[in-house]
């Protein structure tokens, strides 16, 4: 195929390629918000933590028809690569899909991997297509979403309270934006304790976090336009760092937040460290983000523990994704 290199860069071309990626998300997920120009560009040029994917276009005329993304992890999970596949909504059914698949899985071998992973709604017809490649269902996801305007206030000041309760004997912590010098490699630690969640039938490694994937987050989510809310809990007054949460606001939507990594360590379990956490964070948001409305997380469905605090807090599922792998 005669495929363009998107330049994230240029700003006519990533223009071209957001309203193919708009075009498609209306009609295959519209549950969730339009895209913005600076989060899209900023998700381009500087990846989810400051390693950036390729992405590939194909144009009719000037239009772009179809796109192709290859991730190639370069910290851990070296042995694998994903790839996504979005084809323009009225050039659906003539082949296109297939061979910007076919043309990235040839990306893919040539850089020596062994693994192709992908991701779509759980859907037929993304299913269809994910088998008709080769793939096997290897996961399963759940996107939920919080209507903070609609939320029983009053149940979960009961659930704050008991875990407040719980957790007597340990403090919180506010960042905005980048967390303090001092702390980074701490946070670097707790972060990598997300390894511990489900990842079902994937193949994969758990991830390397340090100091400068912490930093390169900081960056990639402020240029995206998103605002890091991270509340971290200590043990003590000034006891080690036991979790956090993390909490991305859309300063360019401003109904719209993402609540992102929660994680505590494994020796301070068992003091509903994560319940407070997660409800400590929805009090400051309604305090720093009043605009705020619809708050969404996404949970492997097999992590019962984590969903049971999102369904108590209010979270009701929005949409069902697919993990799918295969050999290369």
């Amino acid at each position: 195929m005669n495929l363009e290199r998107l330049d994230a860069f240029n700003e006519s071309a990533v223009r071209d390629a957001m309203a193919l990626d708009e075009a498609a998300r209306a009609v295959d997920e519209p549950h969730d918000p339009p895209m913005s120009l600076p989060s899209y560009t900023g998700s381009l040029r500087h990846g989810w933590d400051g390693e950036p994917g390729e992405r590939w276009l194909l144009r009719d005329g000037g239009q772009v028809i179809g796109a192709l993304g290859v991730h190639f992890p370069q910290r851990d999970n070296t042995h694998k690569a994903s790839l996504g596949v979005v084809v323009h909504p009225d050039h659906r059914r003539q082949g296109l899909g297939r061979a910007l698949f076919e043309d990235g899985l040839a990306r893919v071998r040539a850089a020596g991997r062994r693994l192709v992973t992908s991701g779509s709604l759980d859907a037929p017809a993304p299913s269809a297509f994910a088998e008709a490649m080769g793939y096997t269902k290897a996961s399963v996801e759940v996107q939920r979403r919080q209507d903070l305007a609609g939320i029983d206030h009053d149940r979960v000041a009961k659930l704050l309270a008991e875990a407040r309760e719980a957790a007597r004997d340990y403090t919180l912590l506010r960042f905005v934006g980048a967390i303090p010098d001092e702390l980074v490699d701490e946070v670097a630690t707790l972060t990598g304790a997300i390894n511990d969640a489900p990842t079902d039938d994937l193949d994969v490694e758990d991830e390397i976090f340090d100091r400068a994937r912490i930093r390169g987050f900081e960056a990639a989510q402020a240029a995206s336009a998103r605002q890091l809310y991270r509340l971290v809990v200590r043990q003590g007054t000034d006891g080690p760092l036991a979790g956090h949460t993390i909490v991305g606001a859309a300063t360019d939507i401003p109904a719209w937040a993402w609540q992102y990594d929660t994680a505590v360590l494994r020796e301070h379990r068992g003091h509903r460290l994560g319940l407070l956490l997660k409800a400590e964070m929805m009090a400051w948001l309604a305090e720093a983000e009043p605009s705020v409305r619809w708050l969404d997380t996404w949970n492997a469905e097999s992590n019962a523990h984590m969903i049971g605090i999102n369904e108590a807090l209010g979270y009701q599922i929005a949409a069902r994704h697919l993990g799918w792998q295969r050999p290369v």
